[in-house]
């Protein structure tokens, strides 16, 4: 549309803002948007299954049903990106990135971990509607189930849960441990790799009675059914036995709310360890996560507005305060990656 004469800027005037291209911005998340869609399009249509071994462009098309004159500069892009790579004869076969996580059978599969990103992109295309309608409500239990932990597990299992068991391993008193409570356990990753530490620990995994029924499938499969077992139940209600010589929480708000500090000191032996891995605090970096974290609730259970906090939650330099108030020697606080940090404290 031309604007009225009466309101086109003369060409002796620029922006106020100073801004020769105002859809910088823009741009820059439709590059974004593009290498999103490109992937999810490559990874849906067998792309990347098709380039085990090197394939032509037309070996790609004939395989996937797609058209060669598209499939072509999407290839070419996932050469760019990391995803594939092309010979000099023009084939095009994956990275070993791409084979550790992409496809069918890769041995560190992030099919889980793909949908929940995927749906998580699906509440920005109705960002609209759900501003005046509110977020969407999740089932707690199911969500959990059977979204969140198999994503979880499958993240974590690529070198945070080793990493972990490795920090832990060389607490002095872990050798003598012999029973740790894995509280909002899930997936149940850390105990099964805690356990392969300590020959004579025992862990027990407590979380909510559908989020159990798939713990107990990763206990399956990681072949520990003896020395690992689970406990359901809601750690906000329930009472989580006593006696342990270990109480471990990772990203789950039993380790934010200071409210369950007595909950959890009870259940530790005189001399016991919580050990609590935690998100740090720092102020998100883009605001828009904050925005998606916003997106959606859990049903019965309400969150801040900051991201990974629900009601109750405090910053961790707050809740480590608490802590000693209660009880508890502070003993460390060791950092796991960029994002989180383990605190190591001891029931006085």
């Amino acid at each position: 549309m031309i604007p009225e004469p009466s309101r086109v800027p003369t060409l002796d005037h620029t922006p106020a803002s100073g801004k020769e291209n105002p859809l910088a911005f823009l741009d820059q998340a439709l590059g974004g948007l593009r290498c999103f869609q490109a992937f999810f399009a490559a990874y849906d249509m067998g792309i990347f299954d098709t380039c085990k071994e090197p394939a032509t462009l037309e070996t790609v098309a004939a395989a996937t049903g797609c058209t060669p004159g598209i499939a072509g500069p999407l290839c070419e892009g996932l050469v760019r990106t990391g995803f594939l790579s092309k010979d000099k004869e023009g084939s095009f076969t994956v990275t070993e990135y791409t084979r550790d996580f992409f496809l069918r059978d890769s041995p560190f599969s992030q099919k889980a971990a793909l949908a929940q990103m995927r749906e998580y992109a699906s509440l920005f295309l109705k960002l609209h509607v759900l501003l005046t309608r509110g977020p969407v409500v999740y089932p707690r239990e199911k969500q959990f189930r059977e979204k969140i932990i198999p994503a979880m597990a499958e993240q974590c299992r690529c070198g945070l849960v080793q990493r972990v068991a490795g920090i832990v391993s060389h607490i002095p008193e872990f050798p003598a441990a012999r029973k740790m409570l894995d509280l909002g356990g899930g997936h149940g990753l850390y105990s099964l790799a805690l356990i392969g530490k300590n020959p004579d620990l025992h862990a027990v995994i407590f979380d909510l009675p559908d989020v159990t029924d798939a713990t107990r499938e990763f206990i399956r499969q990681y072949g520990a059914p003896g020395r690992v077992s689970t406990h359901a139940g809601d750690f906000f209600r329930d009472p989580l036995g006593s006696g342990y010589d270990i109480v471990f929480s990772s990203s789950n708000p039993s380790g934010k709310m200071p409210a369950l500090i007595p909950k959890i000191r009870d259940a530790l032996k005189i001399g016991g360890l919580y050990l609590n891995k935690q998100v740090i605090d720092n102020a998100e970096q883009d605001p828009f996560s904050d925005l998606e974290w916003n997106l959606w609730v859990f049903e019965g259970m309400q969150k801040q507005d900051r991201r990974f906090r629900f009601e109750g939650s405090v910053p961790l330099e707050e809740y480590n305060r608490r802590l000693r108030e209660s009880g508890f020697i502070v003993r460390d606080t060791v950092p796991v990656d960029a994002r989180s940090v383990m605190t190591i404290a001891q029931k006085e």
